[in-house]
């Protein structure tokens, strides 16, 4: 169904967004993870695409970890936190991808990260010749709300800026879950449509990129569980998304692979269902109670995705997500005394929308009326203990 879009005051926004500068310390327990991460689409010839940067700050709890097989000490939950400020062990990760190559491990540096109510995260470790990597996002300087972000690793940095609209929920900072049990929970904070702009050293040289991006700040207080979520946009600025976690046989999935039997690859069972769609004026939110995303095989080294999604109103859109890319992030941790270990996953696929049709609020959706879609579309398997 479509809803109207309720306005908010600078004051309402600047609640939410003071909620990114802190994990909850109180809330956590040992299968808690926070992330602070940017998906970032640049502007191209056929809109935001094919190019994406990912950057993140992550921290998993536990003694001793690894994340994309680099060792490191886990979040201390026995940590204090003095005047408001959380020091703990964090990793500092991006990539960079086109339709020709993804380039893996741009930023890949262990810190010690400081999360500060004033307004910033940084994540800084100097390495023997001096050399500073990792990565920090902090409050912009110079606007009423935004973001300032800087990482530096091995294979590039980038510097860039963040902001958005304000004019809806979409192009404004939002509280999008907050729930809190005796058994766990999630407190997330998303900016699901920003504008950004930057200097960035990527691996073919310097470039100065600007575009549109996306922000969360999630604190999960329970195991990192297998889910299929999109994020996608149109040229106009009109952004799709669909998310679903799921259980099934992925959960004892290790590495990047897949079950030869396509039945069982699809043999999953939906916890949720929601997707939504956000027109480029964000005036009103079309939102999906049913949703599949059900990945395809034609003998590619990745997968591609078939997409649908629909309401009780008409409304309803689909399209076949095909990747041309792929980047991969997981984390290990040692479990029972250190006889095994839990092993989890989230699969990136960067894609073009393909034989797009749908209908929305009485409108034709199709390639014609909006351009080609670009997107990211998340894999998650396995299961952080």
């Amino acid at each position: 169904m479509s809803d109207p879009v309720p306005e908010r005051s600078l004051a309402d926004h600047q609640r939410v967004v003071d909620r990114i500068w802190t994990q909850y310390p109180d809330r956590q327990n040992r299968t808690s993870s926070s992330w602070w991460w940017f998906i970032l689409f640049p502007e191209g010839d056929e809109g935001y695409g094919p190019e994406q940067l990912m950057f993140s700050i992550a921290s998993r709890a536990g003694d001793d970890i690894r994340v994309n097989d680099i060792p490191m000490a886990g979040l201390d939950l026995d940590r204090s936190v003095v005047g408001g400020v959380d020091e703990f062990s964090a990793i500092s990760v991006g990539w960079y991808g086109d339709d020709e190559a993804v380039q893996e491990g741009l930023v890949n540096q262990p810190a010690t990260a400081r999360l500060s109510p004033d307004g910033s995260i940084t994540a800084w470790a100097e390495s023997e010749d001096g050399t500073r990597r990792g990565g920090e996002i902090r409050d912009a300087a110079d606007r009423p709300l935004g973001l300032e972000a800087h990482f530096a690793g091995k294979k590039g940095e980038a510097r860039f800026e963040a902001w958005g609209d304000l004019e809806n929920r979409v192009d404004s900072p939002v509280q999008a879950m907050d729930t809190d049990t005796a058994v766990g929970g999630m407190d997330l904070v998303a900016w699901r449509r920003m504008q950004f702009e930057g200097e960035f050293d990527l691996p073919d040289g310097p470039e100065q990129l600007e575009g549109i991006c996306y922000f969360q700040r999630v604190c999960l207080n329970l195991p990192l569980f297998p889910w299929k979520w999109i994020w996608a946009f149109f040229p106009d600025g009109t952004a799709f998304s669909a998310f679903i976690p799921f259980l099934g046989p992925q959960v004892l999935r290790r590495g990047y692979r897949f079950f030869d039997s396509k039945r069982l690859e699809r043999s999953t069972l939906p916890v949720r269902q929601s997707a939504l769609w956000d027109s480029a004026t964000g005036d009103r939110i079309v939102e999906f109670e049913s949703a599949t995303i059900e990945p395809v095989f034609d003998g590619g080294p990745h997968p591609d995705f078939e997409v649908e999604v629909s309401d009780g109103d008409g409304n309803r859109v689909a399209f076949t997500a095909t990747s041309y890319g792929h980047a991969r992030n997981y984390i290990d941790r040692p479990i029972l005394g250190g006889l095994t270990e839990s092993h989890w996953s989230y699969n990136e696929y960067l894609f073009r929308m393909d034989d797009l049709t749908g209908e929305i609020e009485g409108r034709h959706i199709n390639r014609e009326s909006m351009g080609q879609g670009f997107g990211t579309l998340e894999y998650a398997c396995g299961l952080g203990l």
